[in-house]
């Protein structure tokens, strides 16, 4: 009797480790999502995109990847706080949405893979050694935000037509604007304009009235909407400050115009949102970030509003008409 019951425990001894090696193997890789937006739905939402592009590459929550999503909504001090979490869980990717969040992630772990996007700059960031050969754990798209500056000003001055001053809305103390801003006051000049800068603050909608009391006061002739999360994550606040000023206004993404902004000039960022999801398809099948150049637009897109230059009184050029890829009626 001693006897069976010694091998019957021997042998439930053996099969604890076969157990938990079968558990192991059925472990789901884990994709980690860090954000510097908050969590609500809206149009310009990088999950949305990130995810509809990993479904159609056959990945489901829960079913054969586990998602794990971090939101620091605007407060950028508790990215570090939320990419180490990430780094702790641990995830097998790191999808880094926006420049702050993507150099939160780089700093949390040097090991983990991360695919970055809706990054401007990231060489002058720190993100990577160089667009080809990135060098690091960190790859992805970048936007060439900053890089746009004179062409978007040139825009402007071609819908209003003897415009002189344009004002720059901006949130203050946020790298990737401020880089933005410095491009835009660098190419007035060329122009033959002169830009006025309205910072703004986090949180943004309690700074938008002081905003908006300033734009009107400086006497401008157009308005450009700069780069921010902020400034997309409260899209509706930021169309109605320009609403509001009844300035003809140009945006860096194609979803203010959808929205009932007046124009947009820029890189399709859905597009390079579903590049992202494509580069944490290949890391999850064995490649290097290392080894994945970041990837830059193709294709540039103009958008026009004609509901939103009716709005204000405003004939668009039919010149200009003739070169947008997307009307709005």
């Amino acid at each position: 009797m001693r006897r069976r019951k010694f091998i019957a425990l021997l042998g439930g001894a053996a099969a604890w480790p076969l157990a938990a090696r079968a558990q192991q193997a059925r472990r789901l890789p884990r994709i980690g999502f860090l954000s510097d937006q908050s969590e609500r739905p809206h149009p310009f939402n990088a999950r949305d995109y990130l995810v509809k592009r990993l479904r159609e590459l056959g990945y489901q929550d829960q079913r054969n990847v586990v998602f794990e999503y971090r939101y620091a909504a605007g407060e950028l001090s508790r990215l570090p706080g939320l990419a180490s979490e990430l780094a702790a869980v641990p995830v097998d990717v790191l999808i880094a949405i926006g420049t702050p969040a993507s150099k939160a992630a780089l700093a949390a772990t040097e090991k983990i893979p991360i695919v970055f996007s809706r990054v401007a700059n990231p060489v002058a960031s720190g993100l990577v050694t160089s667009l080809a050969y990135p060098g690091g754990n960190a790859t992805g798209t970048t936007v060439i935000t900053s890089d746009l500056a004179e062409k978007r000003l040139a825009l402007l001055k071609e819908t209003v037509p003897g415009v002189s001053r344009i004002g720059v809305v901006h949130e203050k103390n946020f790298q990737p604007g401020d880089a933005e801003l410095k491009q835009l006051l660098a190419a007035a000049p060329r122009l033959g304009l002169e830009i006025s800068a309205v910072a703004i603050e986090p949180p943004l909608a309690a700074t938008l009235d002081a905003a908006l009391k300033e734009i009107v006061q400086a006497s401008l002739g157009g308005l450009f909407i700069g780069s921010s999360g902020w400034f997309e994550d409260l899209y509706q606040n930021t169309l109605d400050l320009a609403n509001k000023s009844r300035l003809p206004t140009l945006y860096v993404r194609p979803e203010f115009v959808r929205a009932g902004g007046l124009m947009s000039y820029g890189p399709d960022w859905g597009q390079m949102f579903g590049i992202a999801a494509d580069y944490v398809d290949r890391i999850l099948k064995g490649a290097k970030p290392a080894e994945l150049p970041v990837q830059q637009p193709t294709t540039l897109k103009l958008l026009i509003n004609l509901a939103a230059a009716k709005a204000i009184n405003l004939e668009v050029p039919p010149t200009l008409l003739a070169r947008a890829d997307e009307v709005v009626e």
